[in-house]
């Protein structure tokens, strides 16, 4: 059974379950080509499109930024990737999400959403490692 604790976050994704989640579904070797593929080539595009662009406007400018922070949110989903796989913890670290993969499966994905809102995904990230540590 899950504490309280875990309970009351269920409104807001949490970074490290999502990243074992995709591996446990999607395999470790797909999800790390994945987010690696997400940072180097967003992070090339933004900045393609930000100096190449230079003087053509704000929009090429914003899009470029736009992207950055698409990268950046695929940072610490990379890094956890990395950590999960290196440990082998996937199925343990959501046990009891498979067991309830209905409900938390649909959620997670809905949640997964929010990674195209830029830098809201890192800082999120960020936020919970920062408690989790707190509470070690």
């Amino acid at each position: 059974m899950q504490d309280v604790s875990a309970r009351s976050e269920d409104a807001i994704i949490n970074v490290r379950k999502l990243v074992a989640l995709d591996i446990v579904f999607h395999g470790p070797v797909f999800i790390i080509g994945e987010f690696a593929l997400a940072v180097v080539g967003a992070s090339a595009l933004g900045l393609f499109s930000i100096f190449f662009f230079l003087s053509r406007g704000a929009y090429p400018i914003f899009v470029g930024c736009y992207l950055l922070g698409m990268a950046l949110n695929y940072v610490p989903l990379l890094v956890y990737a990395i950590a999960i796989v290196r440990r082998k913890s996937a199925r343990e670290e959501v046990a009891f999400e498979v067991e309830h993969r209905g409900r938390y499966v649909r959620r997670y994905t809905l949640q997964s959403l929010l990674l195209l809102v830029p830098l809201l995904v890192f800082f999120l990230a960020l936020y919970q490692e920062a408690r989790s540590r707190r509470k070690e």
